[in-house]
C-alpha cells in the first residue's frame, strides 16, 4: 500500500526535474544566441570631435525660458543679461556662454 505514494513522488520528481533541466537549457542557449550577435560590435575608440558634440546640448531649457545654441550672436549684450553658467539665469538673462559654446534666449513670438 504504499508503495503508490512513493511511486507518484518519484514520477513527480522525475518530470519537475526533466521540465527544470529543459528550461536551464533554453536559457543558456538563448543567451549564446546574444553573444554571437553582439560579436559585430566595434570597441574602437569613439573620435573626440563626436564626443565634443555630444557634450554640447542643442538647446538648453531653464525654468526662465528656452536657450538655443547659435554660431554667432546677433546683438550685443550687456553685462547683467549673460551668465556663464546655467543655475545662474535668471529672467533677466538673454545669453548663456556654457559647454564651448554661445546659447541665445530664444523670445516668444504673441
Amino acid at each position: 500500500m504504499k508503495l503508490k505514494p512513493i511511486t507518484w513522488m518519484l514520477a513527480i520528481l522525475t518530470v519537475s526535474a526533466v521540465a527544470f533541466t529543459g528550461c536551464i537549457i533554453n536559457n543558456v542557449n538563448a543567451e549564446a544566441d546574444i553573444l554571437r550577435k553582439s560579436e559585430s560590435v566595434t570597441y574602437e575608440p569613439v573620435p573626440a570631435d563626436v564626443v565634443e558634440q555630444l557634450n554640447q546640448p542643442d538647446r538648453i531649457k531653464t525654468k526662465d525660458g528656452l536657450f538655443v545654441k547659435t554660431l554667432q550672436p546677433e546683438k550685443h549684450f550687456s553685462q547683467n543679461e549673460v551668465v556663464y553658467d546655467v543655475s545662474e539665469a535668471t529672467d533677466k538673462t538673454k545669453v548663456i556662454i556654457a559647454y564651448d559654446a554661445t546659447y541665445v534666449k530664444e523670445e516668444d513670438n504673441k
